[in-house]
């Protein structure tokens, strides 16, 4: 019939899209609109609903409908208290056996002991149901929380989210994560400790966000054979990051302060905005395809100083195998403070097909002929664009 998604106040129906307009097909439609309530007369409270649905569970033809959900949504925010709400989960897993497996379930609800209990209700019932999907948004009560043991491991489990949605606390996890069948892993709001991901050997797509390393981690290992896309964004406490991941392919790195990176030499995408500039490793890359590289706009806050330069030039020369090269205007003003620094270098790129400038957040918009000179050197025939602000 098609996808819907069940919540705890209503079935979104945004997306569905019958696969033919038979008799039956629209009534079970209103059904399920019946059921989960338009967002325009949906009850107020928790409890209404609850009770109605006990109404009309009663009936066959409902209860095949709201037992037979593909997706489960349930958020904790919903409900007047966890004793409410914990029943009405309850009844809801208590209830949903039927044949048509769960792909999806989604879990929104404030942090604690008594929550944790029931999170651990939920993930047994999805690991084993063979749910594919799972996403987790918690709102702890407490500045440093230990990750739940419950969702350290499974066998079946495909895509898997997780999110502290609370600032500044943290979420701390130190076991490794064991998950054989994950393909794609979203963590929020997370102090990270050692190796945690080298038993996901499945894993393809990592992104990592809101978090920080262990104080006394000296090299964050991530660990991860067949993963091809990392994402890591506002990250804090690297010393050392190695990246131990031979089939990377796309690295995307977002204001984290990261005093040194190993990453794989194959890497063909890599993407780069914070301030200070971080060092690569010495091998550099030999198949670089595409490569955006940022500092933040603090020019009209700081003066930029000559080891900012060094350092975009030490990381310039690194990505001498790039075909199409980024740079934000922040690079271009910075590395043209101290043109005498640029005659002692040759330009790295001989294969550059496009340098793009971008001026888009600059306050002005400056050329400098010896810096664009500098990166065109050894690729005449490469085509140069600029990007200006809007009004330009």
């Amino acid at each position: 019939m098609g996808e819907i998604s069940w919540t705890s106040e209503f079935l979104d129906l945004s997306s569905f899209r019958p696969a033919y307009s038979s008799p039956m097909t629209i009534a079970n439609v209103g059904f399920y609109y019946v059921l989960g309530f338009s967002r325009k007369f949906a009850f107020r409270k928790a409890r209404d609903y609850h009770l109605y649905v006990l109404n009309c569970i009663s009936l066959t033809r409902w209860k095949l409908l709201w037992t037979s959900m593909p997706c489960l949504n349930f958020s904790s925010w919903q409900f007047g208290t966890l004793c409410n709400f914990a029943k009405f989960v309850t009844h809801i897993l208590s209830h949903h056996n039927h044949p048509a497996l769960v792909s999806s379930i989604n879990l929104n609800f404030l942090g604690g002991a008594a929550n944790h209990l029931l999170l651990k209700k939920i993930a047994k019932y999805a690991f084993s149901h063979n749910v594919q999907q799972l996403n987790v948004v918690t709102w702890p009560v407490s500045n440093l929380v230990n990750y739940p043991p419950c969702l350290l491991s499974s066998q079946s489990l495909k895509h898997f989210t997780f999110s502290c949605h609370v600032t500044p606390t943290r979420i701390i996890l130190e076991t490794p994560l064991d998950f054989p069948a994950l393909t794609t892993l979203h963590l929020s709001g997370i102090e990270l400790c050692g190796d945690l991901f080298s038993k996901c050997v499945s894993l393809k797509d990592l992104t990592v966000e809101q978090f920080v390393v262990e104080d006394d981690l000296e090299v964050f290992d991530i660990i991860a054979p067949r993963l091809c896309n990392l994402r890591l964004i506002y990250g804090s406490g690297f010393k050392l990051i190695n990246v131990i991941a031979p089939q990377l392919e796309n690295l995307t790195i977002t204001d984290c302060s990261i005093n040194y990176l190993k990453a794989p030499p194959g890497l063909s995408s890599l993407c780069y905005t914070g301030y200070p500039l971080m060092r690569l490793c010495k091998v550099g890359f030999h198949s670089l395809n595409k490569a955006t590289i940022g500092l933040f706009n603090y020019h009209s806050i700081i003066r930029y100083k000559v080891g900012d330069a060094r350092k975009i030039i030490n990381m310039l020369l690194k990505l001498h195998s790039v075909r199409y090269l980024t740079l934000n205007a922040d690079i271009i003003e910075c590395l043209s403070s101290f043109p005498d620094l640029l005659s002692h270098y040759l330009s790295p790129f001989s294969n550059l097909i496009c340098l793009t400038i971008d001026y888009k957040d600059a306050y002005k918009v400056k050329m400098y002929t010896e810096v664009i000179n500098f990166l065109l050197e050894n690729s005449p025939s490469a085509t140069f664009i600029m990007k200006l602000p809007k009004g330009c």
